[in-house]
């Protein structure tokens, strides 16, 4: 059975947005002191910086597993 992973919510991603646009504190620092992934937080940003948006994205097909059974 596939455990669903829930998304970060919106306040986690509003703060992690502030934390960054307040302009004193690198991608990285931001990751450690809301104990998220470096890559997750880069992303965000792109995301704010490309759509104004910080609400998760909507999986329109699941990714097929790379183990067959």
């Amino acid at each position: 059975m596939l455990n669903q992973v829930q998304p970060y919510s919106l306040d986690l991603r509003q703060k992690i947005v502030d934390a960054y646009l307040e302009g004193n504190t690198s991608q990285r620092q931001i990751a450690i002191q809301f104990r998220v992934a470096y890559s997750f937080v880069r992303k965000l940003i792109k995301q704010h910086r490309e759509t104004g948006e910080i609400v998760p994205k909507q999986r329109t097909v699941q990714t097929p597993t790379k183990l067959s059974v």
